[in-house]
């Protein structure tokens, strides 16, 4: 036997046809996919293909001769997102397939590209180039005469591409489809496909495997890598928010990136006081995820309070239990007026600056740029020179003051007037968030770019298993009926008041539609009354309070939709989320979820009870519609991608500091 290996997408099934229909040579397949079981008798044939490494083919034996396939790793690459999009997991998004096959996202029998060819181009006793297979098929097959004795060619039998992928081969339409080895048959296909910033992330990466392989130089390294600094306060939060999601996703994806790139990105993380390495900042946030999963949010002080600040909410606590009401709301309102919060904040500043420049951390030319997550965390980095990128996630405290804290809203325009006066740029979650911004501070949109978030892929995915779902109604107290399902912190701008007026509307006009509502979500503040006890519908309405990230998936995709018609967002996770459990979404016709939403779902006015309710009833009483808006939903959804967010902050990062001319300091 010969081994015939090859990084997937890289002309070996086409080799194959030709040994078969040219020369009448049969040949098997070792591989490690569990769906397709390896044949018994595969070494009995004269050549066996693989695509893994050299270490993991049976038999590893040095005398078995090995023939290797290199294609030029840029059009392999667009050919798996392809392949992906279309075979593996249809209705994938192509730029994101093409940026996880980069970076060898989910390659681990293949070792990524690069990977892959150093260790075959060295173990191999024949290298056989796709783009010298494609032009001349007869003359690249006969060079294995160097190694083996083949039977006469019958030339005539030779196959093209067009007559392997339409017609009936030996090999590549085992599975049923013809057309899952064969997609076009050309070479540099990938100067169409292939967008500059990816292009230059490929040769970072497999730069040199290109020049080993003989497809051109390698580029010449950095001589010392971007440094960036984060502010990162929020991961040490117990309670999970937007926000808090957001950071911990970026700094996952950027340790994808660092740990392929250590020689482009440095990326610490300000934790008040100290600075820590993009190692110590994941190690945090997954001792905090162990802390918390599984437990409610806890009320109190928050974990990550501590020395004066702690004593201090200890003693306000104190006097709320010791004073009588009537005395301690005066006071409380009195104390809120007071500059008290700025003092602390300024006290707070100081002392984390002065222990920072006490270990020798801050210096001129520690960091290119820094990056605040949060306008309103602004002051924790605002005594650093290096240029600053500030993620805006949404105007709220402008539109809807009401609807936040006073001091929220006094910080949220204090982080405005710091972007304004530092010329900062600007990461905008929306294009909706960034016309705002541009709108409402004249800002220039240049200094803005807009990078979406996306929901976790891990955890929010559909789950329709029976006894989970029995579970999860036996824990939150839910009747075994059809349901939709609301998602938000209970609070004005979620506008669960109109939600649930409009469910109510519904259910009188439908009294006999057996249809409840469950709204997860912890208590948020300004609740107030929204559902009268009275009512003769009140009992289809549930509040489970806080769900368990684990069953939080599980209510969404056993639900005929979420109900999600906020008032405003600078996003909008929730609907992503439901729409990546396949789930269709009634949302709030205004803001980003247009854009994030779309014909996934079914757009309300946020003011107007009747047309909510109308869309209720449009939703539940169409199965097809059902059907439809959920097939939307999950190809939607696929177009959003936390890694995809994570590359784009990278090349904000890469920008600024290059413009900004921190890089030659």
């Amino acid at each position: 036997m010969i081994w015939l290996a090859s990084f997937p997408r890289s002309g070996n099934t086409f080799f194959r046809n030709i040994l078969y229909q040219v020369y009448g040579l049969e040949s098997s397949t070792f591989h490690r996919d569990p769906q397709y079981p390896v044949i018994d008798n595969y070494q009995d044939y004269p050549f066996v293909k693989t695509h893994l490494l050299p270490a993991d083919i049976v038999p590893n034996d040095p005398g078995i001769k090995k023939v290797y396939l290199v294609r030029d790793g840029r059009d392999a690459l667009v050919s798996m997102a392809h392949h992906k999009k279309d075979i593996i997991k249809p209705g994938t998004d192509f730029y994101n397939n093409l940026l996880e096959s980069i970076l060898g996202w989910e390659d681990a029998d293949f070792a990524g590209w690069s990977e892959n060819v150093r260790q075959w181009v060295a173990a191999a006793d024949l290298v056989i180039k796709y783009e010298d297979l494609i032009a001349d098929p007869l003359r690249e097959v006969e060079r294995l005469r160097q190694i083996t004795d083949l039977p006469d060619p019958d030339a005539g039998r030779l196959p093209t591409f067009e007559k392997l992928k339409f017609g009936n081969p030996k090999y590549g339409g085992e599975r049923g489809r013809q057309d899952r080895a064969f997609r076009r048959g050309k070479s540099g296909g990938w100067q169409e496909e292939m967008p500059p910033e990816l292009q230059q992330l490929f040769w970072e990466l497999h730069g040199e495997a290109m020049e080993l392989a003989g497809y051109g130089k390698a580029p010449a390294k950095r001589s010392r890598p971007y440094r960036v600094l984060m502010e990162a306060d929020k991961i040490l939060a117990e309670q999970m928010d937007g926000v808090k999601r957001y950071q911990e996703e970026l700094i996952f994806g950027f340790l994808a990136f660092q740990s392929r790139l250590p020689g482009k990105w440095q990326i610490d993380f300000l934790l008040r006081d100290k600075i820590v390495s993009i190692a110590e900042a994941v190690q945090t946030i997954q001792e905090q995820r162990v802390k918390t999963r599984g437990l409610r949010p806890k009320e109190g002080i928050p974990s990550n309070v501590y020395g004066y600040e702690r004593l201090l909410l200890q003693f306000k606590a104190r006097l709320k239990l010791w004073l009588p009401k009537a005395v301690y709301d005066p006071l409380s309102r009195f104390y809120r007026e007071l500059p008290v919060r700025d003092a602390l904040r300024y006290i707070r500043t100081s002392v984390a600056w002065r222990k920072l420049k006490q270990l020798d951390v801050v210096t001129e030319a520690a960091h290119d740029l820094v990056h605040i997550p949060l306008p309103q965390n602004y002051y924790f980095a605002s005594r650093f020179e290096a240029p600053a990128v500030v993620t805006v996630h949404d105007l709220t405290h402008k539109y809807f003051p009401d609807f936040h804290e006073k001091d929220n809203s006094k910080l949220g325009e204090r982080g405005m007037r710091f972007i304004e006066q530092k010329a900062a740029h600007v990461i905008a979650v929306s294009q909706s968030t960034k016309r705002d911004l541009c709108k409402d501070y004249d800002y220039p949109p240049e200094r803005a770019t807009v990078v979406y978030e996306a929901a976790d892929k891990q955890w929010f995915r559909p789950m329709r298993d029976a006894e989970a779902l029995q579970a999860a109604r036996e824990k939150y107290g839910l009747p075994d009926r059809p349901y939709l399902v609301s998602l938000s912190t209970i609070e004005p701008r979620k506008n669960l008041k109109n939600t649930i007026a409009a469910f109510l509307r519904f259910k009188e006009q439908q009294p006999d539609a057996d249809l409840a509502m469950v709204i997860c979500g912890r208590r948020g503040w300004k609740v107030g009354a929204m559902l009268d006890p009275e009512h003769p519908h009140a009992q289809d309405i549930h509040f489970t309070g806080y769900v368990d990230e684990k069953e939080l998936p599980v209510l969404i995709s056993n639900a005929i939709g979420l109900c999600y018609v906020a008032h405003y967002e600078g996003f909008g996770l929730p609907p992503l989320e439901a729409m990546q459990c396949g789930r269709p979404v009634i949302y709030g016709n205004n803001s980003a979820m247009i854009e994030v939403v779309g014909e996934a779902g079914l757009p309300a006015d946020s003011n107007d009870v009747a047309d909510i309710a109308a869309q209720i009833a449009k939703l539940v009483g169409d199965e097809a519609l059902q059907q439809t808006l959920a097939e939307r939903a999950l190809q939607r959804a696929h177009q959003f991608s936390w890694l995809r967010a994570a590359f784009e902050t990278l090349l904000v990062y890469e920008k600024v500091i290059q413009h900004e001319g921190s890089d030659h300091r």
